[in-house]
């Protein structure tokens, strides 16, 4: 079947379609795409995507598109030119090619609003489109860390993640707030690192415990603890007013450790680690046990004498 009539085939099987978006949505025409998905959330919650598409000379490629009320919609080859492609009326929509020895297409579209703030938090559930197996997603500038499924995902400066999977919630906080505690202990002072939209109440640190602790005043809030490991070493266990929750150890810098929380309700969270800073310097029992050593062989050469 020559290209002119294959057109014409799927011209008439999308015309089919477009009749009953209920069987559109359970009909695929085309094979899976070999494709990477970009996404650039910008800083008003827009989602800017674009779906790089790799060709297929053998047969038709149909590729699914992200959820949401799409705007700036455009197809095109690598240096901007448009090409030849037709889409799938289905929710959410869907673009097929015929077969072409291009070597990249890209389907570009943005999503308004798909990322809502609510007191303080950008938020989004997240959808994977079902033909790809993962999504590169990159935040606004003073975003270096997210919260996926209630996890906490580090990335600093590199310039976002990259998703595996069905979906997500995706949520973060724009230049969130951090606190530092000066925490004093004998002759060295080290500082601790909040990372939260909540209130913070008093801290305490007990070494004998090897504990730490400090209110929070707003439930269900995003809580990073940026702790010097030298005071206190994990693993940690956090609890909220005496119950366990759910602790993440996510990030490590050589010096400090990055420990997310996420409580369920406000009040005191308590922090527990295996080891902390020990009372005395480590070089006081090593001097003094070879000062025993000394005096007990000096006192076995009297003797001997």
């Amino acid at each position: 079947m020559n290209l002119k009539k294959l057109l014409s085939v799927l011209l008439i099987s999308l015309m089919f379609l477009s009749m009953s978006q209920v069987f559109g949505q359970e009909l695929t025409m085309g094979q899976r795409p070999v494709e990477d998905i970009k996404v650039t959330i910008d800083e008003n919650g827009t989602a800017h995507v674009i779906h790089y598409v790799k060709g297929n000379s053998a047969t038709a490629v149909q590729v699914n598109t992200i959820k949401g009320n799409m705007t700036n919609f455009s197809v095109t080859d690598q240096d901007g030119n448009s090409v030849q492609y037709f889409s799938i009326n289905k929710v959410p929509k869907a673009v097929l090619f015929p077969p072409t020895s291009r070597n990249m297409t890209l389907i570009k579209y943005d999503l308004p609003n798909v990322v809502v703030l609510n007191d303080g938090v950008w938020k989004w559930n997240y959808y994977m489109p079902s033909d790809t197996t993962f999504t590169d997603f990159y935040f606004p500038k003073g975003v270096d860390m997210i919260w996926a499924n209630d996890r906490p995902i580090y990335f600093g400066e590199k310039a976002g993640i990259r998703q595996h999977g069905t979906g997500m919630t995706l949520e973060f906080v724009n230049n969130e707030p951090m606190v530092l505690q000066n925490i004093q202990w004998q002759d060295k002072t080290f500082m601790v690192g909040i990372r939260t939209l909540s209130d913070l109440g008093p801290y305490t640190f007990d070494q004998s415990a090897k504990t730490y602790t400090f209110d929070i005043n707003k439930p269900n809030s995003f809580v990073t603890v940026i702790m010097p490991q030298e005071l206190l070493w994990g693993p940690y266990q956090g609890k909220i007013n005496g119950n366990g929750t759910l602790t993440t150890t996510f990030y490590k810098n050589g010096t400090h450790v990055w420990i997310g929380l996420k409580p369920t309700k406000a009040g005191t969270i308590q922090i527990t680690g295996t080891t902390a800073i020990p009372e005395f310097p480590l070089f006081v029992p090593l001097v003094i046990g070879i000062s025993v050593v000394i005096a007990l062989q000096f006192r076995n050469r009297l003797n001997f004498n």
